[in-house]
Formats: C-alpha cells, structure tokens, sequence
C-alpha cells in the first residue's frame, strides 16, 4: 500500500496544497531566471502589487508604458533605438514574473485560510507557514529594491540585490519542499545515521548553495562570457586579471575575471565533494539509493550544462537549462537528505 493511499482525502488535499506551492516557486524561479538572462527586468518602471496586474491592452496603453519606458537609464542608454515591438517582448517576461508571484500569494493565502479555520493543520505546519508568509513579504521587497537599483542613473540590476532575491527565492523553496517530503513520508526518524554522514550531507547543501549563489553573480555581471574556454581561462589556470587593486576585496563580487574563476572551480570542487560522498554512501546497504543516485544523476547533468554554457558563451537555451538544474540540484540533495534521516 502506498504512502498516499494511506492518506485520508482531507489529508491528500493538503498534501497537494504544499506541493502546488513548491511548483509555483519553482516556475518563478525559472521565470525570473529568464527575465534576467533576456534583460527584461527593468521593463516595468513602477510596482503596483494590486493594480499591476492588469498587462497593457489597448495600443494607447502601450504606448503609455513605453514611453514611461523611455525615461529609464537602460532605455537612454542601452536600448534607445529600441522598438514597440521589441519593449513588448521584454515587458511580458517582466509582468509574467510578477503575475506569477502575485497567483502564489492567493494560493497560499486562500487555502491556508480555509485549512486554518477547518483545523486542519497542526501547529508546527502553521509555524513553517508563517515563516513562509514572512519571507515571501520580504521576497517581494526586495524584488522591488532590485529593480530599483537599475532605474536611477546605472540601467544594470545590483548584482548583490540579485543574489539576494535569489537567495531568499531558494530558501522559501526549500522550506516548501522540505515541509511536502515531511507531510508526504512523515517524520519518523531513523536513530542509527552517523552523525559525520550528517554533517556531510550539511556541508553538500552549503556548498551547492554557495555555488548557485555565486552563479548568480555570474548572471548579474555577465561573468560568464568573458572567458569561454574550460578548463583554463586565455590559457592560464589562474588568469591575469584576477585581482584589481581598485576593487579590493569586492574582487569576489565585481570583477568579472574573478567571479568567473570562483564560479567553476567552486562548482568543480562542489561536484568532487558531492560525487564523492554519494558513491561512498551508494555502497552502503542502509541508505535509500534512489534519492543518492538521482543526486548524482542531476549533478552530473548540472556540470554538464554548466560547461557548456560557457564554451558555447552563455546561450539563453543552456544558461536557463542550466539555472532551472541547479535549482533541481538543491532539490535532490533535500529530498536524499529527508530520506536519510526520515523514515
């Protein structure tokens, strides 16, 4: 008998809740990845959380929008003998990305009401929840003090506010997954894990984190396409470049040689760690070998992509396969760990 069929309908309709929520996040991220990747996020020049929902439909809308559109640093100077039709592609990958938000908000919102005054929920999904609510308020912030950052003088979106979104994106993720494989297998914990293979699996979720952070500030800067050989950047192993005097310790964060050099040896380092540590624990009889293999599997894929988005310069179709797998990488290594130390 599955784990589901075990489940009452009430408790499937909740189970379904939680996972839509995941998927939800997971698209925006995929979303928000594209709008980045085809510098569409400074397409929409104010934030409107109610009425901004409606897209322009007329052609005088349009051209209303464009020509607040016209005002902006990355029109003046990046995108001025842009046209209507172009501003259009850009401006709907935007407003799909904040579309897309704003349904989240009523998907979790509604039902939670509705299951909270049901009692349906026990106390500790409604404390995860609430922490939810607290960082999805906080997410929408600073997806507008992002966007911020690219209207007045510089038309480039802060790299440092990008990671951010994107960190904040990730962790709200991983709560709703986390919470989904919880209420899905349950919590019964196994008392047997050894704690160094604990500490392993934490030091994996730092590592993949870390990385998809810094490729954040890849994508942030365009890192990626200032040097599009692996394994050695302008043939040299540690480029000249590297370090900058005028920028100090922000080397790390905005100089484009060194972004790109910490990115791939930082992901090749995570790839050995990770590889590692699963194939160690595949040989062991007590370990679900299905959530290690797909981690391997999925880590393989994502170093994959990550090559060659570089050698073939940061293509759109690669770049976003790229991003949407790293996101899946940080899935798969959760859903190995639940099922490491769950029942």
């Amino acid at each position: 008998m599955s784990i589901v069929s075990k489940k009452t309908n009430k408790e499937i309709d909740i189970l379904i809740w939680l996972i839509s929520l995941t998927v939800i996040v997971l698209i925006i991220i995929i979303i928000g990845g594209l709008t980045r990747l085809t510098e569409s996020g400074l397409s929409m020049e104010d934030w409107r959380p109610i009425m901004g929902t409606m897209p322009p439909l007329s052609d005088s809308s349009w051209i209303e929008v464009f020509e607040k559109y016209k005002l902006s640093p990355e029109f003046k100077i990046v995108n001025s003998s842009m046209t209507l039709d172009e501003f259009q592609h850009i401006f709907w990958w935007e407003w799909i990305h904040r579309f897309v938000a704003r349904c989240l908000g009523l998907v979790f919102i509604l039902p939670l009401i509705y299951f909270y005054f049901k009692n349906r929920l026990d106390n500790n999904i409604i404390f995860t929840l609430m922490i939810v609510f607290i960082f999805g308020l906080i997410q929408a912030i600073i997806g507008w003090w992002m966007v911020k950052s690219g209207l007045v003088d510089n038309p480039y979106i802060s790299a440092y506010r990008l990671s951010i979104h994107l960190g904040i994106a990730l962790i709200i993720f991983s709560i709703l997954l986390w919470l989904s494989l919880s209420y899905y297998f349950g919590k019964e914990k196994i008392h047997d894990r050894s704690k160094i293979v604990k500490n392993l699996f934490h030091i994996s979720l730092m590592l993949i984190s870390l990385t998809i952070i810094s490729g954040s500030f890849m994508t942030g800067t365009d890192s990626g396409k200032s040097f599009n050989t692996f394994p050695l950047m302008n043939n040299q192993f540690f480029p000249d470049g590297y370090f900058l005097n005028e920028y100090g310790w922000k080397n790390i964060f905005e100089n484009t040689i060194a972004i790109n050099f910490n990115h791939r040896w930082l992901a090749i380092f995570t790839f050995i760690f990770v590889s590692s540590m699963i194939l160690y624990l595949i040989k062991k009889d007590n370990y679900n070998k299905f959530s290690l293999l797909l981690v391997l599997l999925v880590l393989l894929i994502q170093i994959i992509l990550g090559i060659l988005t570089l050698i073939y310069a940061v293509p759109l179709s690669f770049a976003i396969l790229h991003q949407t797998n790293a996101t899946l990488l940080l899935a798969s290594i959760i859903f190995a760990y639940h099922r490491l130390i769950y029942k």
